[in-house]
């Protein structure tokens, strides 16, 4: 803030009560636009706060699936029309996300990393794409000893080593090398630091090797993800800026090209998402989920997005959490599920 030495008291009164970066800010100067869900999942069976996270896997033919958390039980899988596939019994699982090429047993897995705080361990699953089937792999639950991990986030560096980035209520974020060792699964942990507060949504750039984490009520800021030890943080957003509210939750990539397209985080405090263009970082725009042939959304957690093209979505999609389903029967007995949108709709909306 710049100071001004002026002559009159008046003058020294006005500035005093002068709110222009409050202004700045304000959600009246950076307004959203509206887009609508083109279908949402089945609401999960748990009732009250159950969804949490989702993940993306679309292979080469445009075929894959969705998989999504219910907190309290296990993991979703939705086939990318938003029917149900599968169901996995595997308890308090909070977030989850996915790369493919993990080679198991000397074949290659999409691999599947979930959060659980509860005790302290990060599970794992596999997809074999060639059998079409899902996979609980040897020592599938890994200890991450007093750790307690609330997000997750799975990056792949140009050497085909998988890191696993775990964020924590305590604003400490870790990050291990993930990998088979003698049929096992297995992590080793290679870097932390702290990330302020509480910490839960992150998302790896594999192209550019960086990693993007959200503090709820601190801001959205990007690191390097080599564990060189050079912790250096970036601010692409404060809590309160460009009309996002707090918590910053969910955080995903849209892709394109070598380095280009958005960082996408939630702003749960006034049901929004907030873009920022890469390489640049800079803010795009903001949107609101509306009403249209399913409901809107509200209180998003986990968000992600694919630039992969499906036969429904030429430029990929974004997969949203939902707080609460319009088939609830009341808050009380809430069900949640996410909801899918065109990405062509959110261009079209940034282009306006």
């Amino acid at each position: 803030m710049k100071t001004y030495f002026l002559a009159s008291a008046f003058a020294l009164t006005l500035a005093a009560c002068a709110t222009q970066p409050a202004a700045l800010n304000a959600e009246a100067d950076y307004p959203a636009f509206t887009v609508k869900a083109a279908f949402e999942t089945p609401v999960m069976a748990s009732e009250g706060d159950s969804t949490d996270d989702p993940a993306i896997y679309v292979n080469p033919n445009g075929g894959g699936f969705i998989a999504a958390t219910d907190k309290q039980s296990g993991l979703y899988i939705y086939n990318l029309d938003g029917t149900e596939r599968d169901y996995m019994k595997m308890g308090t699982v909070n977030n989850v996300d996915l790369r493919e090429g993990f080679m198991y047993k000397g074949r290659p897995h999409v691999l599947m990393v979930l959060s659980n705080d509860e005790i302290n361990a990060v599970e794992t699953r596999l997809y074999d794409q060639v059998a079409d089937r899902f996979v609980t792999p040897d020592n599938a639950r890994l200890s991450t000893g007093t750790l307690s991990p609330y997000g997750i986030c799975l990056g792949r560096s140009v050497n085909d080593t998988y890191h696993v980035g775990i964020t924590t209520k305590a604003g400490i974020y870790e990050q291990h090398i993930i990998s088979e060792v003698g049929g096992k699964m297995s992590i080793r942990k290679v870097r932390d630091f702290s990330t302020g507060t509480k910490t839960e949504g992150c998302a790896f750039d594999d192209r550019s090797r960086y990693v993007y984490i959200a503090e709820e009520e601190g801001g959205l800021y990007r690191y390097p993800a080599s564990p060189s030890g050079k912790d250096a943080q970036t601010v692409l957003a404060k809590v309160g800026e460009y009309g996002l509210a707090a918590d910053f939750e969910g955080v995903t990539i849209y892709e394109s090209g070598v380095d280009a397209g958005y960082v996408i985080v939630s702003a749960q405090g006034n049901n929004s998402y907030g873009l920022f263009e890469l390489p640049s970082m800079e803010y795009a725009g903001r949107f609101t989920i509306g009403d249209g042939v399913v409901d809107g959304t509200s209180t998003t957690d986990g968000i992600a997005a694919t630039s992969t093209s499906t036969a429904n979505f030429p430029k990929g999609f974004l997969v949203v959490q939902d707080d609460i389903d319009d088939t609830s029967l009341s808050e009380g007995r809430k069900k949640q599920n996410v909801k899918i949108v065109d990405w062509r709709d959110i261009e079209a909306g940034l282009a306006k």
